[in-house]
Order: C-alpha cells, then structure tokens, then sequence
C-alpha cells in the first residue's frame, strides 16, 4: 500500500517513509531532523539528503532553522502534504469510504490482522537495524 501510495504521489518508498514520519511527529508537535530520518528509514546520510531534497522540491516539506538551535535544520510538513487537499489526506479518504463498508465483525477482524501484521514487521525492522553493521 506505501509503494503504491507513493507511486500515485509520484515519490519512492523511501521517501513514503520519511514523509510519513514527518507528517506524523508534526501531528504529535514534534520536530524531525535530517538525523530523524536516516535512522527511521535506515539509510546514510547522503542518502538521506538526497531524499530530503526530493521532498523539497516536490513541494512536499521544507527545511526550516530550529528556532532553539540556529545550527540545526527541522523538516517540516508543508500545506500542499498536509492540508485537506494534500495527497495523503485524499488517500486517507479514499481507504476510509472502503473501510465504512465493512460490517462490524469485519472491521475487527481486519483490525486483528493488521495489528499482528505491524507488530511482526516492526520486529524484523528492530532485527534488522540490530544486525547492521556499524559505518565508519
């Protein structure tokens, strides 16, 4: 569902992720850092930079100077993401209508699956990050 999420934003998987992650910590009031989002997708740094700037220009977020730390940079969310018309929020809706059709009974059993399915790829995400090898 990410990949195809993002495909229709015209954006990877990885910046999915990301996208995510910032969207979400801005939603709870929480800053996120180019350093946040290496480590939630698990790729360098370069590589991280590269995937922020995607997002940039894709007009998805946008680097702003922490009002705390002039020295650090916070990647925030920017209307055309997170507002009502922002892809995401489409998307949201779009799985919410085909949600509202299933019955009670179904709602909980998907509920049930989904959750196990989370926890197990949370855990092999947490494996995998354990048993990658520390860079230089």
């Amino acid at each position: 569902m990410r990949r195809r999420t993002g495909a229709a934003m015209g954006i990877g998987e990885n910046d999915f992720l990301a996208l995510r992650l910032i969207l979400d910590n801005a939603a709870e009031g929480r800053r996120t850092s180019a350093k946040d989002v290496s480590a939630y997708v698990g790729v360098s740094s370069a590589s991280t930079t590269a995937l922020i700037d995607r997002l940039v220009r894709g007009g998805f977020i946008e680097r702003r100077t922490n009002d705390a730390d002039r020295r650090s940079v916070d990647l925030v969310p920017t209307r055309a993401a997170f507002g009502d018309t922002g892809p995401l929020k489409i998307a949201q809706e779009q799985i919410a209508v085909q949600a509202a059709e299933l019955s009670e009974e179904e709602a909980q059993t998907v509920t049930r699956f989904l959750t196990k399915m989370r926890r197990t790829v949370d855990g092999i995400g947490a494996q995998r990050h354990a048993n990658r090898p520390e860079r230089p």
